[in-house]
């Protein structure tokens, strides 16, 4: 088989953690990607496409790539896999709040998805909870839209038992500051338990920056370190392994259904147990007790509760995160779910 892989840029980790995989399970692959600002770069991905179309079986259109779906099922008549796993409503209007429910870029979103997900042959979403809602807010067959986890790019976030853990005990929370990722949560626990000999790593920057700096500056808490920068991957991974506990999403809010983060596959395959606000999403991979820790989303208080009493239990975070790695080893590495990909192409 020979996939024609399409997107405006290839750079992002969920494609390149896919393309990893594809390779790895013997596809061809014909790479087609252009950023150029304006309508020239459908024209040099149109030439590029129909220098090779001969070559390819079938044509996958990468991550976030809903008009490019809809660009080229005007073009090709071959099968068209659209590798979605999320969609625009759920990240830029739920998540990001970039429109209210009723506004222009609200109905462009809306159209633009409800049109990609009845074009393409097949869609890919990163969960079921995912693919529920958009079967039911776009109106699309259940059969074209199949769960394919996300996933992490292992050969930077693996674990490494050179990298010492911190003297003292130290949660790590890292990702962009959105209203789901619930970073104030973690802010307000982490100043219940300054005098508790337990640390806070904040690695993280973006929409809800500016709220978060706030807060820490109005709650004071001593115990945390806070880190915005954009850190190379070799030094975000040793800080991320130097500590004892990982957390996740933890805010109380809808898209945490919807989605796994990146985060929770890192974490399983750096080795790392991994704490959660429980959610549809994540639980479809992980268990309370046994892959994960689960708190109530929100909360800060119980969250503080759960870490001082985690951070008494060795023996309980050595067989969570070893679960954990094992259940990534047995599932999750790229090229085990890329395998599943092709699977599911050459059985359509």
């Amino acid at each position: 088989m020979k996939i024609c892989y399409i997107n405006f840029n290839l750079n992002n980790p969920r494609d390149q953690i896919t393309l990893r995989g594809l390779k790895e399970n013997g596809v061809s692959l014909l790479e087609i990607s252009d950023c150029t600002p304006g309508w020239r770069k459908y024209v040099t991905i149109a030439k590029s496409y129909r220098a090779h179309r001969k070559e390819c079986d079938v044509v996958m259109i990468g991550y976030a790539g809903s008009v490019l779906v809809i660009f080229m099922s005007l073009i090709t008549r071959k099968s068209i896999v659209y590798n979605s796993l999320a969609n625009f409503l759920d990240s830029m209007i739920i998540s990001r709040r970039n429109g209210s429910y009723l506004s222009l870029s609200t109905i462009w979103y809306y159209a633009v998805e409800f049109l990609a997900f009845h074009m393409a042959s097949l869609s890919f979403l990163e969960c079921q909870s995912q693919k529920d809602m958009v079967v039911r807010l776009f109106k699309v067959n259940h059969k074209k839209i199949s769960v394919h986890f996300v996933g992490t790019d292992d050969k930077q976030f693996c674990f490494d038992s050179t990298v010492k853990k911190l003297k003292e005990f130290t949660v790590m929370f890292r990702g962009m500051f959105l209203p789901e990722a619930g970073a104030d949560v973690v802010i307000r626990a982490a100043k219940e338990l300054e005098h508790e000999g337990i640390r806070f790593r904040i690695i993280g920057r973006g929409l809800l920056q500016r709220k978060i700096e706030e807060l820490i500056q109005k709650l004071k808490p001593n115990n945390v370190e806070f880190i915005t920068e954009r850190l190379p991957i070799e030094i975000l991974r040793d800080k991320m392994l130097e500590c004892h506990l990982s957390l996740g999403q933890l805010a109380k809010h809808p898209r945490v259904h919807t989605t796994i983060p990146h985060k929770a596959f890192e974490s399983m395959a750096m080795k790392l147990p991994y704490l959660t606000g429980e959610n549809k999403g994540v639980m479809e991979v992980l268990k309370d007790g046994q892959t994960c820790f689960v708190v109530p989303p929100g909360d800060h208080f119980g969250l503080a509760r759960k870490i001082l009493e985690i951070s008494k239990q060795p023996e309980d975070l050595e067989r969570i995160s070893e679960n954990a790695y094992r259940l990534y080893l047995r599932e999750f590495t790229p090229k085990i779910l890329a395998r599943k990909i092709v699977e599911e192409i050459e059985f359509r």
